[in-house]
């Protein structure tokens, strides 16, 4: 439910992407992305909540848009 709603919001918003990020070491979110079409696009070393050397998985996923 919840990526189908991002997806419908973006291209009910013109949007031909969807961009997520996620922490590089939840592979279990990792998968689950992967299993709905998102790729992996880069990976971001930020500070989350006051934690330096976090690192964060970019994905996206080009939306299909009807004719």
């Amino acid at each position: 439910m919840f990526l189908d709603f991002y997806e419908n919001y973006a291209k009910e918003n013109g949007s031909p992407y969807l961009r997520l990020d996620t922490n590089a070491r939840n592979t279990a979110a990792r998968a689950f992305y992967r299993k709905y079409g998102y790729n992996e696009i880069g990976i971001v070393p930020t500070v989350f909540n006051g934690i330096p050397g976090v690192e964060m998985v970019l994905l996206e996923k080009r939306l299909c848009f009807p004719e």
